[in-house]
């Protein structure tokens, strides 16, 4: 081998290790605004904190305002999904976190989720029709993790849908549930299984109804933008079964994610619903 070849292998070693060390040594800078930043920390003990970002700029951020110094996820996502508290209709073990509010519009129906604390999250949304036989229906729900380490999570939650106005006699259907989700935040299955209460607010006859849902969930995180993931439900009634199948692509940023999914349902003997696209849209504040 030349001398001039040696040298060249030896500089492209010395660049490959100094990159590595930078790998190593670059973090996610998490400020309580949401914002988030990718570099070193040159000063990490002081106040304000000073950070070489990867555009080679040093940054300076007040200590109260950075929430989190943290490795890069799996050496390459700095950013994580907003919204890892459900896949489409079923929820994650995960919760919001204290403090953290999120809203979500799936076509005309819009929700809302509060942390309350770490570990329990609340749920309130519901519509309004008017005109003839006008009602309103209500729909509250309330999640709590009872288990939580890096990569398991247990949950355990209800949902309640209230209707109250024409024809409808105080009734109201409550789900309760447990679910289940393992690994971490980019890369997760979810399994889970509810059943359901129905009866009427008016009379107090409060019914078992012979339905339970069980569901199968994955996804995973393709960069710092896109979320792939699919969810799997089958319900078993009084002679009736059934399977949802809900695969999707999940746009995210910091704060905001757009859910595209399709569609499918079946009886296992035919297929009773199809829709090649559907779509919900969240925002965290």
């Amino acid at each position: 081998m030349s001398r001039l070849a040696l040298a060249c292998l030896l500089a492209l070693v010395a660049l490959a290790s100094a990159a590595q060390a930078q790998s190593d040594d670059r973090r996610r800078i998490v400020l309580t605004n949401g914002d988030i930043y990718v570099g070193v920390v040159v000063d990490g003990d002081s106040d304000p904190i000073v950070i070489r970002t990867t555009d080679g700029v040093e940054r300076r951020f007040a200590r109260a305002d950075v929430a989190e110094i943290a490795p890069l996820i799996n050496g390459r996502f700095f950013r994580t999904d907003p919204v890892k508290t459900r896949l489409f209709l079923s929820p994650t073990a995960r919760t919001l976190g204290g403090g953290e509010f999120r809203g979500d519009l799936t076509y005309f129906y819009p929700s809302i989720t509060a942390g309350l604390g770490d570990r329990v999250d609340l749920l309130a949304s519901g519509f309004v029709t008017v005109g003839d036989n006008a009602f309103v229906t209500p729909l509250v729900g309330l999640k709590a993790q009872v288990y939580a380490t890096e990569s398991t999570t247990l949950a355990l939650g209800t949902s309640a849908l209230f209707a109250f106005g024409d024809g409808t006699d105080g009734a109201f259907v409550a789900a309760p549930y447990a679910v289940a989700t393992f690994g971490d935040e980019t890369r997760a299955v979810t399994v889970g299984a509810g059943g359901f209460f129905g009866g009427s607010l008016s009379s107090l006859d409060v019914e078992v109804s012979n339905a339970v849902v069980v569901g199968l969930g994955a996804e995973t995180q393709l960069n710092n933008g896109v979320k792939l993931f699919v969810e799997n439900l089958v319900g078993f009634g009084e002679g009736d079964s059934g399977l949802l199948v809900l695969p999707g692509v999940r746009f995210f940023g910091d704060r905001f994610a757009f859910d595209v999914i399709g569609f499918l349902a079946t009886d296992f003997e035919n297929v009773v619903g199809f829709a090649p696209i559907g779509a919900r849209a969240s925002y965290g504040f």
